[in-house]
């Protein structure tokens, strides 16, 4: 993102999010609330910053360095068990729902896969050739 023009990632595309940067902070967005919710954390005002908040791809990394770092940490109390067990939530709806904890990072990986689709799409709409990043490509850039 940092590598186009920022007009062209703020310019409304029609997709589900109005713009590249709008879907890309919903995703983080997404991701913030469940790991939240996992960790029993308040997802108080998760979803209440306007994405007209980001104003430039230094803000929206300080957001997703943020949100990566909270992920990491409840990644990291993981067993086996846990993954397996479920936990309880009230949803946006006000309704009390159960979820596998695997299934429910499943559910966050599968949205993740979805923006970003939409995301690679706006690119060649504007014949920008997205970066290419395959998760096996980033996990090799990541090994010590």
């Amino acid at each position: 993102m940092a590598e186009i023009p920022w007009q062209t990632v703020v310019e409304s595309s029609g997709a589900s999010f109005d713009s590249i940067r709008d879907i890309f902070v919903h995703s983080l967005q997404a991701e913030h609330l469940w790991i939240r919710r996992l960790s029993g954390k308040s997802i108080e005002g998760i979803y209440n910053a306007p994405f007209t908040q980001y104003m430039n791809c230094k803000s929206i990394q300080e957001y997703a360095d943020k949100v990566e770092a909270e992920t990491n940490d409840y990644l990291s109390t993981l067993t086996d068990e846990k993954l397996q067990s479920t936990f309880e939530f009230k949803g946006r709806d006000g309704n009390t729902y159960k979820n596998k904890i695997e299934d429910t990072l499943m559910h966050v990986v599968e949205e993740e896969i979805h923006h970003r689709g939409e995301i690679l799409c706006i690119y060649w709409q504007h014949d920008i050739q997205p970066p290419y990043t395959s998760y096996t490509t980033y996990k090799n850039q990541t090994l010590p």
